[in-house]
């Protein structure tokens, strides 16, 4: 969580940095900072989509009733 804040807020102060470079500057260095921030945001939604990928496969392996450990010895103490 510690990195995520980190990077954040590094990205920040790159993004106003490139902005103020934009207003000041001229017109073909706001090209180029435009096409950053496009493919920032091409990377943070696919990072978004992998992790939510990552989430769903993690929810599909959910327990069943089998697998409990107050099932399993009730289980045993049957079969005795």
């Amino acid at each position: 969580m510690i990195l995520q804040i980190t990077f954040l807020l590094i990205l920040i102060i790159v993004l106003n940095f490139l902005l103020y470079l934009s207003i000041n500057l001229n017109k073909n260095i706001s090209y180029i900072i435009l096409t950053f921030m496009i493919f920032l945001n091409f990377i943070s939604v696919y990072l978004y989509k992998k992790q939510r990928e990552e989430n769903n496969k993690q929810l599909k392996k959910e327990a069943s009733a089998e697998d409990h450990p107050i099932i399993k010895a009730a289980r045993e103490r049957l079969r005795k």
